[in-house]
């Protein structure tokens, strides 16, 4: 089975369950914490070790997430481990986070800057964004001196490149061909 499907399987699981009990937003955070997990060396180590046997990996689960998640969280969690599909885990939590931001409404966007952009800057930026999506905006923003000016703007498929970086490539390929 190709890593889409198993993904796609168990984070629809994984929402069904949450609706069913009304634990959307609370399984989100169960999914977020997840996924600053996987971010650890030490983590990824234990999941995708084909050395570790299950039963370990259940003990070491259980001590690293059971206190920090709810029930519905971490028996996905056990069932991935149990069908060998704990290395598909931050997969699954990244699949189930875009499931529930669709479901509340909320629409990811990246906002890549070379200077930090002000609070003023952004809110009108973001109430632009809510008022022609009709969406609520979860805006994550990056500093990248590397864009030298400008701003990269990402909503969902939307892409928008307004860089000085990507202006001053534009310009000299148009040299460079004339």
């Amino acid at each position: 089975m190709n890593e889409s499907k198993i993904t796609v399987r168990y984070s629809k699981a994984l929402f069904l369950s949450a609706l069913e009990k009304e634990q959307v937003r609370e399984v989100k955070e169960d999914m977020l914490f997840l996924l600053r997990l996987s971010d650890l060396d030490d983590f990824r180590s234990v999941i995708d070790s084909p050395i570790i046997n299950n039963q370990k990996k259940r003990e070491i689960m259980t001590a690293i997430v059971k206190d920090n998640v709810n029930n519905t969280s971490f028996s996905l969690i056990l069932l991935a481990i149990k069908n060998n599909r704990e290395a598909y885990l931050p997969v699954i939590a990244r699949s189930y986070i875009e499931r529930a931001d669709r479901h509340e409404g909320i629409t990811r966007v990246m906002l890549k800057t070379a200077v930090p952009v002000d609070s003023k800057n952004k809110e009108m930026l973001t109430g632009i964004i809510e008022d022609d999506l009709d969406t609520k905006v979860d805006m994550e923003e990056l500093v990248d001196s590397n864009i030298a000016g400008g701003y990269i703007l990402k909503i969902e498929d939307i892409y928008i490149d307004a860089s000085l970086r990507t202006q001053l490539r534009k310009i000299k390929d148009e040299l460079i061909k004339g």
